[in-house]
């Protein structure tokens, strides 16, 4: 079983673990199980992630988009911050325990769609202006990733905006972590315009690159 390393960590001691049990490769039951076993499997509500989720929206630097997509939406928690700055979102996630509880969260938000789909083979038709991809990408096999990259290039606008936040430290028994997700799309040539790091999580803000 692959396992994540885990430093200590206030008021966030039980997510950890939780997500840790799931990173056992491209196991898309896995994370089904984990968002039917818990209707909070990230402890989303905690101090921790609504401050991340504070920060991730603040480093938008634009107030408001037109047409955005999250992939990997899990609960739908980033998902109700993110339809505040933009007109329309689309919300992916492979995991239908996950959709549930993401349309669920966001029922009252109608400018949101949340819809069932794996990333990058059911990657969504059009463009987009802003794109999230948070604390999904290391869920990917490496070859996985290569295409994210590409299909984010070819959604976004031309002055579109990529979002990546992700989880810092070691994912043991797991190809990627949070800085490879990153590094992906840096080598790629996608352009920095915000970046924020601490001892947690990392966060990239990138303009679309050729």
């Amino acid at each position: 079983m692959a396992r994540r390393a885990r430093p200590g960590r206030p008021g966030r001691a039980a997510a950890p673990a939780r997500r840790a049990r799931l990173v056992t490769g491209v196991d898309h039951d896995a994370l089904d199980r984990v968002h039917r076993d818990s209707d909070d499997p990230w402890d989303v509500d905690s101090s921790y992630e609504r401050r991340k989720r504070a920060l991730t929206l603040a480093a938008l630097p634009r107030e408001h988009y037109g047409r955005a997509l999250e992939v990997g939406c899990s609960v739908g928690a980033l998902a109700v911050d993110l339809a505040t700055r933009c007109d329309h979102l689309l919300a992916l996630d492979a995991s239908p325990a996950a959709i549930d509880l993401a349309r669920r969260r966001t029922a009252e938000v109608e400018h949101v769609d949340v819809r069932l789909a794996r990333i990058p083979a059911e990657w969504p038709d059009g463009r987009f202006d802003l794109v999230s991809i948070s604390e999904v990408g290391y869920f990917l096999a490496p070859e996985e990733l290569a295409e994210v990259v590409v299909r984010v290039r070819d959604a976004l606008t031309d002055d579109g905006h990529l979002l990546l936040c992700h989880w810092r430290h070691a994912i043991v028994g797991w190809p990627l972590d949070g800085a490879d997700v990153h590094d992906a799309f840096l080598a790629a040539g996608a352009q920095v315009l915000v970046e924020h790091r601490e001892p947690d999580f990392l966060l990239h803000v990138l303009a679309r690159w050729p």
